[in-house]
């Protein structure tokens, strides 16, 4: 792979680059938010891997086109949980500031996803390091993740083929804004919005048949976003969809399954979920506002009886909440005996599971 941006040449990485890469790896300011400079072992192992990695793994050497200096690297490679493709960069500190990364960074993401067949490709930064930040925000990639790794808080960015938006769901088995205040686990969701603007989100407390209480502690919460609720009165308002597309967050809380699932499908709501879900609106929930994501649900009914109940089906399988708690995990285990192909997510009250893009991504303590 040889790729000629208006500066600079981009080719793939070869055994007479090994002095550049050392000097680059060496640099303590390229290696600032990356660890430190490695050993000299390290070094030559990691250049041995860029050279056997097989395909689509790709490792480029940066060249100015005018001097032939080295200037960088930058690869695509294999992500954490290898699915995805990651683009990395590291260019030596007296190239900075002239536009040099973004624009090879353009050409290699333009080249590269089509030159390697995949759909979208992520990028990862340490939050501290602002200068990466908006340098992939200006190559047009969405944040849509926060973690951490090596001990340090990073950002996860992504860009896909066609700018198509990342569906992302959130189920909480207990925690968030109901319990605490202020609560780490509605701190994440709001950092997993795909906007760098004030963030909007809306209440949909239907399975609490729209608890006055409920409603209030969401605000008391959410006070420094642009927060918003829908009651069951306003999904027959002519305006509910544009309402519902125009969030960033869709916050559905718990309750009875049962009776959410019968209004929402009542009121055509859930079909406009579905929608907003296509549309990169990160839908999160707890307790029946996890349920209620799935393709089966078996809780309790208005009796207190258990029941099944068919989900929105966004997700495959079936979300058992509370799972700590005796009685309800014999009835579930119990009910899940019956369906031995059915994917069953058990989760006590203290943890929470994040997809993106209909792919479990993590599995977080929530307090």
């Amino acid at each position: 792979m040889k790729i000629m941006s208006t500066n600079c040449v981009i080719e793939q990485l070869q055994l007479e680059h090994f002095t550049d890469i050392h000097k680059l790896y060496s640099n303590k300011q390229v290696r600032t938010y990356l660890g430190g400079v490695p050993s000299n072992s390290y070094i030559e192992a990691s250049f041995k891997g860029m050279l056997e990695a097989p395909f689509p793994n790709t490792y480029l050497s940066i060249t100015l086109k005018e001097t032939g200096e080295f200037i960088g690297l930058v690869s695509i490679d294999e992500y954490h949980d290898k699915e995805l493709y990651e683009l990395s960069y590291q260019f030596l500190p007296q190239f900075w500031g002239r536009g040099l990364a973004f624009e090879v960074l353009t050409q290699v993401i333009e080249e590269g996803l089509n030159y390697l067949n995949i759909a979208s490709i992520v990028a990862e930064t340490q939050t501290a390091n602002k200068a990466s930040c908006r340098l992939l925000e200006k190559l047009g990639m969405k944040k849509v993740q926060m973690l951490e790794r090596f001990g340090q808080e990073q950002a996860v960015y992504e860009l896909r083929k066609n700018n198509e938006p990342t569906r992302q769901i959130i189920a909480l088995s207990g925690g968030g804004f109901s319990q605490q205040n202020p609560s780490f686990i509605d701190e994440y969701i709001l950092q997993q919005a795909q906007t760098n603007e004030r963030v909007k989100i809306c209440f949909i407390p239907t399975a609490s048949n729209d608890a006055q209480g409920y409603i209030e502690k969401f605000y008391a919460a959410f006070h420094h976003c642009e927060a918003t609720h829908i009651l069951l009165k306003d999904m027959l308002d002519n305006n509910i969809r544009e309402k519902v597309l125009a969030q960033h967050i869709i916050y559905v809380g718990g309750g009875n399954t049962g009776y959410l699932l019968e209004k929402w499908r009542e009121y055509g709501f859930h079909e406009l979920l579905k929608e907003a879900y296509q549309k990169g609106v990160l839908l999160a929930g707890i307790s029946a506002g996890a349920m209620c994501w799935f393709e089966k649900c078996y809780s309790e009914n208005t009796e207190n009886d258990f029941e099944e109940w068919n989900g929105l089906g966004l997700l495959s399988g079936t979300y058992c909440p509370h799972y700590n708690d005796q009685e309800r995990r014999w009835a579930f285990d119990r009910w899940i005996e019956n369906h031995p192909t059915l994917q069953a997510y058990t989760l006590i009250d203290t943890e929470t599971l994040h997809f993106r893009n209909e792919k479990l991504v993590a599995k977080i303590q929530t307090y």
